[in-house]
C-alpha cells in the first residue's frame, strides 16, 4: 500500500509467485528467490546490512519512495503536532520553522518527526551536523542498497517505473490516496465542537527556513529527484505519458466500480465497517472511503484490498504469517482475484492420473489459488473485456 499523506515508505519487496511474469524473462527476479513472498511495506528506521539482509535473499528488489521536505514537514506537523515535543510547543509549523532550535530537543521521545525525517528512516544519522560530504555519503550507500528510488509528488510516473522494473501488469500498481487528512475542522460524528486543525501556513521564506533545518532531506530529495527523472528520461516521456493516462482512467473505472459516490473520500466516523475504517491520529480527520453496496464477493474483496488502512492490512498480513493453532478453513471459490482488482475466472480443473487437481497445492499468500496454465485473466477496461489465456 502506498500513502500521499504518510511520512515516507521503504518497500523490501520479493515478488509473491501470482505477480511473476508468465511467458518472458523479467531481470530484476531471478528463480532462487521464488520462495520468498514476504513483503515489508511498513517505514522502518531502515538499516539492510544490520536487519533485513540477514533474513532476506541476496537478490531482493529493495526500492523506495521520498517526499518534498517541505511538503513531508507539513504533514508530519498536522499527524503528529500532540506526539512530537518540538510540534507540541509550537503554535503553529510557521512558528516552528521561524527557530526551530527553540522547540527541538534530539533526546526527546518522538522529536525525529521533526527533524530530517526521510534521513533518519533510512538508518543515517538525522542529528547530525549537516556537510555536503557526509550527505553525499548516505546518498551513495542509499544508492548502492535501492534498486529504485521513487519521489512522491510524481507517484502516477513512479507507479509506472515500478511496474516495468517489476515485470507487473498495469492493475498491480493501481491504487486510490489512502491516510488522506480533511482540510477543514469537523466534528466526530457531528455531535462534538470542531477540532481546529493545526496551522501549517507558511512564508516562502519559511520554507527555505525548512530546507534548511531538513538540509539531509533537502539534499537527499534533489539527489534522487534528478536521479527519478533521467529514469524517465531512458523510459521516454511520451511513453511515460501515455502508460500513466492508461492508469489513471484504470484508477476511475475501480472507482466507479469499488467505491460509493465515485470514490469521494469520507470521515472516518461514516464508514460503518471497521474493517476499512481509518485511525485516527492527533487534530487531523484523515479520510477514507466506503464500499459500493451489492457488490459480489469477488469484487468486494479486490475492492477491498485497495482501500484497507494500513494498520488493519498488517493485521490481516499477521493471520497469514501467523494462523491460529487450529488452522484458517480455506475456502474454495469458483472467481478467485489477483492484485489490483484483476479477476481470474478459473477454468475447468485438469486432472492428474488417479483424479488429483494439478491447482489443488499451490496458494498464494492470502490463500488464493496461484495463476496456472489452466486459468484465464479477465482485465476489465471501460464496457470491454480482454481475456488472457495464461
Amino acid at each position: 500500500q502506498f500513502s500521499s499523506e504518510t511520512s515516507s515508505l521503504h518497500c523490501v519487496l520479493v515478488l509473491p509467485p501470482g505477480l511473476l511474469p508468465m511467458g518472458r524473462t523479467c531481470n530484476t527476479w531471478r528463480e532462487a528467490s521464488r520462495r520468498h513472498q514476504e513483503q515489508m511495506s511498513e517505514p522502518p528506521q531502515f538499516s539492510v546490512s544490520l536487519q533485513v539482509e540477514k533474513v532476506m535473499p541476496s537478490d531482493t528488489f529493495y526500492f523506495s519512495i521520498v517526499r518534498d521536505p517541505v511538503a513531508l514537514a507539513e504533514s508530519s506537523f498536522a499527524y503528529y503536532k500532540e506526539v512530537a515535543p518540538a510540534f507540541r510547543k509550537a503554535r503553529g509549523l510557521g512558528e516552528f520553522s521561524d527557530d526551530p532550535n527553540k522547540f527541538y530537543d534530539p533526546r526527546l521521545r518522538n522529536n525525529h518527526y521533526a527533524r530530517n525525517l526521510l534521513w533518519f528512516d533510512f538508518g543515517l544519522d538525522h542529528n547530525a551536523n549537516f556537510s555536503t560530504a557526509l550527505a553525499r555519503l548516505g546518498v551513495n550507500m542509499i544508492r548502492r542498497t535501492f534498486k529504485l528510488i521513487l519521489v512522491s509528488e510524481y507517484f502516477d510516473e513512479s507507479m509506472i517505473l515500478l511496474r516495468h522494473a517489476l515485470c507487473w501488469p498495469l492493475d498491480a500498481v493501481v491504487s486510490f490516496s489512502l491516510n488522506a487528512r480533511q482540510q477543514k475542522p469537523a466534528g466526530a460524528g457531528g455531535h462534538l465542537p470542531p477540532k481546529m486543525p493545526p496551522n501549517l501556513s507558511l512564508t516562502e521564506a519559511q520554507r527555505e527556513k525548512l530546507r534548511q533545518w531538513n538540509a539531509f532531506d533537502w539534499f537527499l530529495y534533489r539527489a534522487f529527484n534528478q536521479t527519478f527523472w533521467e529514469e524517465i528520461d531512458r523510459f521516454g516521456r511520451t511513453q511515460m505519458e501515455k502508460e500513466v493516462n492508461l492508469l489513471r482512467m484504470r484508477r476511475k473505472d475501480l472507482a466507479r466500480a469499488c467505491l460509493r459516490d465515485g470514490g469521494k473520500p469520507v470521515e472516518a466516523h461514516r464508514i460503518r465497517d471497521k474493517n476499512i475504517r481509518p485511525f485516527q491520529s492527533g487534530l487531523v480527520k484523515i479520510l477514507g472511503y466506503e464500499l459500493q453496496p451489492g457488490l459480489d464477493n469477488a469484487t468486494r474483496t479486490a475492492c477491498m484490498r485497495m482501500i484497507r488502512p494500513e494498520i488493519q492490512y498488517k493485521d490481516v498480513l499477521d493471520s497469514k504469517q501467523f494462523p491460529p493453532a487450529h488452522g484458517v478453513q480455506q475456502q474454495s471459490q469458483r472467481l478467485l482475484v489477483a492484485v489490483g482488482g484483476t479477476f481470474l475466472k478459473q477454468d475447468s480443473p485438469r486432472k492428474e492420473t488417479g483424479g488429483r487437481t494439478l491447482e489443488d497445492v499451490a496458494k498464494d499468500w492470502d490463500g488464493s489459488p496461484l495463476l496456472r496454465n489452466n486459468q484465464t485473466l479477465h482485465a476489465a477496461s471501460g464496457q470491454h473485456t480482454v481475456s488472457y489465456t495464461l
